[in-house]
Formats: structure tokens, sequence, C-alpha cells
């Protein structure tokens, strides 16, 4: 929590009213996100698809197989872990073009053939440590480059994780309303890491109500054009596999859920720039009004809105990028390979997050220059500080 400052004599009924009036919808919100995830935890025992007991090891010697065959490769591998931790075992592999690269001192995963039986074979290379160190450098990176700031956004971020792993993930593999699901915990995601990384501040709580009321809109819209557009959800491997395991999974319901999840992370970012950007404004001019707040702000958000819609579209497209290139060799002309579900469930779900981002905007910059408006709410602090070091920031107002 950020530094409190005397509100002092400038603050006008009005500007305290919506203050108290943007904390309590907060807070309305925040309650009733918590209600719906205690109705909706998952308390059941999960299904659990087994695959075996895995330990780790480390390939020592790579030769060729017995009897000799094409792209089959005989690894010698040491056991690390488990009660054969020390021995070294023999895996045939079988590498083609689309095989990861197998070199003398991989680290890898070896998963038991038979319970009990002490045989194992060579199962997945084992990529955690190089995981864990780019996940400390990007540690590091964030805590000397934003300092207190910087370890508020890590701790959001572990906990939006928790929410994701605990909550959403467990919910969502027990068939549960994923559209349900989905909001609740993208609610929640976004309620616990704006505060983490803002504070209790005017516009943490601005950011807030404008990224819940685009969440919905951005809900409502995939829910109408995934149906408009007659999507079954099952336009990528993973959905596919989820619906040969005979459960019973809404494919259509998941699409919705990573819509939304997808979009969260960015309508995050335009809230909080916008509510940035409309204080700023406010601070070089204390006597500016609710339409020049909003004019200023919305010129911004113009800008922001064309890159950040952009780069929304891109990600999406390079996450399917191998799907475009197989799209690109046939001879089928454009209008037909949007057709195709891969490449229409990627369309949908960028110009879904586009136009959530869009409703954003102008959501954002209304509230924040209402709750700034001068006369009628709030005098931002005239001091700037960049608020890295836990001082105050343009989110702090008296």
């Amino acid at each position: 929590m950020g530094h409190s400052h005397d509100s002092g004599a400038a603050d006008s009924m009005v500007g305290e009213q919506l203050r108290r009036l943007l904390w309590l919808v907060v807070g309305i919100v925040s309650v009733g996100t918590l209600g719906a995830m205690i109705l909706l935890w998952p308390s059941e025992s999960l299904p659990v698809t087994p695959v075996g007991e895995q330990v780790a090891g480390e390939v020592l010697e790579l030769g060729q197989c017995k009897p000799p065959a094409d792209e089959c490769i005989e690894a010698t591998v040491r056991v690390d872990e488990g009660p054969q931790a020390g021995q070294q075992v023999k895996s045939d592999i079988f590498q083609d073009a689309t095989s990861p690269q197998i070199d003398i001192g991989t680290a890898v995963w070896l998963v038991e053939n038979e319970p009990g039986s002490g045989q194992y074979s060579l199962s997945e290379i084992n990529r955690q440590p190089a995981i864990v160190w780019l996940l400390v450098i990007f540690s590091v990176a964030v805590v000397v480059f934003a300092r207190w700031k910087g370890l508020a956004a890590l701790a959001g971020l572990v906990s939006s994780m928790a929410l994701l792993i605990w909550f959403v993930l467990p919910s969502l593999l027990l068939g549960k309303d994923p559209v349900v699901v989905a909001a609740v915990g993208a609610a929640a995601i976004a309620i616990v890491a704006m505060l983490f990384a803002h504070g209790l501040h005017v516009g943490t709580a601005v950011a807030i109500v404008s990224t819940v009321i685009a969440l919905i809109l951005t809900l409502a819209l995939a829910w109408i054009f995934t149906g408009f557009v007659n999507l079954s959800g099952l336009g990528n491997e993973g959905s596919y596999f989820l619906n040969l395991q005979g459960m019973d999974f809404d494919i259509r319901g998941l699409f919705l859920a990573g819509v939304v999840i997808g979009a969260l992370g960015v309508l995050d970012d335009v809230t909080i720039t916008q509510a940035a950007t409309v204080a700023e404004v406010k601070r070089a001019d204390p006597s500016a009004n609710w339409s020049q707040l909003f004019g200023a702000g919305m010129r911004v958000g113009r800008d922001h809105v064309a890159a950040t819609v952009n780069t929304l579209v891109l990600a999406y497209v390079g996450a399917a990028l191998p799907t475009f290139i197989l799209l690109t060799m046939s001879d089928a002309g454009l209008l037909q390979s949007i057709s195709n579900e891969v490449v229409a469930q990627e369309v949908v779900r960028a110009l879904i997050g586009g136009l959530g981002i869009i409703g954003a905007v102008p959501i954002t910059t209304a509230l924040m220059a209402a709750t700034l408006a001068s006369g009628d709410g709030d005098e931002v602090t005239a001091d700037h500080d960049d608020g890295a070091d836990g001082h105050s920031s343009f989110w702090d107002a008296k």
C-alpha cells in the first residue's frame, strides 16, 4: 500500500462521494468475486492421466541402436533421482527433423516403463534449469528497473499464476461452466494484480472498475461472435485431444474462456496507462475540467489503441504461425483460408480482444476524468515521482 495523504480542504463533496463510490464498487465486485470463487472452488478430486513416475537424468553416451536402424540413437543415461539414482540405463531414441537435439550432457526426464520395474525410457528433455535461470534474469531485471514497483508487480504476477493454477484450471478440468469460471477468475486476477502493483489509490480503483467493465464487454462480444462465426472450439490440437478424453468439457466455452483470459493482460495495461495519462494531464493543468481531461486522454488513447491492437493481432498470428504457413502453401484463396477453423479462431480472438481494448479506453478515460475534474474531483499532488522507490506517484491524490 502506498503513502496516505491528507485530503485537506481541496476535496469537494462531489469528489469525496465519487472516490467513495469507486471504492464501494471495487468492494462490491471484490466480495462478489470472492463469493463466486468459494462456490466454484474445485474441492473435488481432479481427473489425472497417468504418465508413470518420472525422474531426472543426464545423457552420458550416444551410439547406434542394436540392431542399427534409421534415425535411431541409443542413449546411455545416468539416473539422478529415485531408488535407481546413480545407475546407468539405455534408451533408444528415434529422432527426425521435428525432434529436439539431444547431445552428451543433455538433462532429460526418464519415465519408468512399468511400476517397480526399474526400467526407464527417455521421456523429454529437462528444461527446468534453463527456464529457472530465465525466470531469475527476468525477475532481477524487473526489480532493478522498477525497484519497489517492480517487486510489487512480481507479487501480482505470482498471485495471478496462483489463481490460474489453483482455481481456474482445476475448475475447468472438473467441467464447471468455463465462461463463468473465466469471468470470475479474470476479475480476481485483475483486482489482486492491480492492488499489488499500484496500491490503494484512486487510479487503481478506476483501472479495476474499467477493466471489469471491459472484461464484461469482451465476454459478451466473444459469446455473440463465437456463435455467429459458428466456431466449435476445436481449432487447436489441445482442444481436440481434450475432446477425445471422453470427459464432459464445453469446448466452445473453453474457447470463450481463453479469449477473456488472453485479453486480460492487455486490458490491464490499457486501463492503467489511460488512468495515468489523465492524471498527468491534471497534474500539468490543475484547472482542467472533465471535457478537457477526457479529450486529452482520448488523444493519447487513440495512439495507444493503434499500437496495442497491432501488438495483440501480431501475438495471435505468431502463436498460429505454422498454421498460416501451411495455408499459404495451399492454393486456397484468402477468404477460403479465413474460413478454416484454426485461422478463424485466431482471427476472432484478435478482433474481439481489439474491440475490448477500444472499449476500455473511453471507459477508463471518462471515469478518471470525472474523478479528477476541476471543482468536482480531487486535486492531484503537484510533486511528481516515478513511484519506483515507494514514494508518491500519479496514483496518489490529496
